[in-house]
């Protein structure tokens, strides 16, 4: 079965900032969450919050993530999609 949303994350590496994308075909019910790599919530984005149907673009920024990496994941009652976030440590 076709999970029925796509999350996409644009500005790869998070640096500054990052902004994510994902659509749902139905509304329903979601929570979108930061892990670091050690599996612990960093961020909590949406915990149970019914959203529209449609496109939904959210801007995330790098100074309130962990270094070295992180990943978010997304979760409705369809399935869970999760996409790695990485934060440039190079100083321009």
């Amino acid at each position: 079965m076709e999970i029925p949303f796509s999350f996409s994350q644009y500005t790869y590496p998070l640096n500054p900032s990052a902004t994510l994308i994902f659509q749902l075909e139905e509304q329903q019910e979601i929570s979108l969450r930061i892990y670091n790599t050690y599996g612990q919530v960093v961020h909590t984005i949406y915990d149970g919050q019914v959203m529209k149907s449609g496109y939904h673009e959210l801007r995330l920024y790098g100074e309130t993530f962990p270094p070295g990496g992180c990943y978010a994941r997304l979760q409705t009652k369809n399935g869970v999609l999760q996409r790695t976030l990485v934060l440039s440590t190079q100083q321009s």
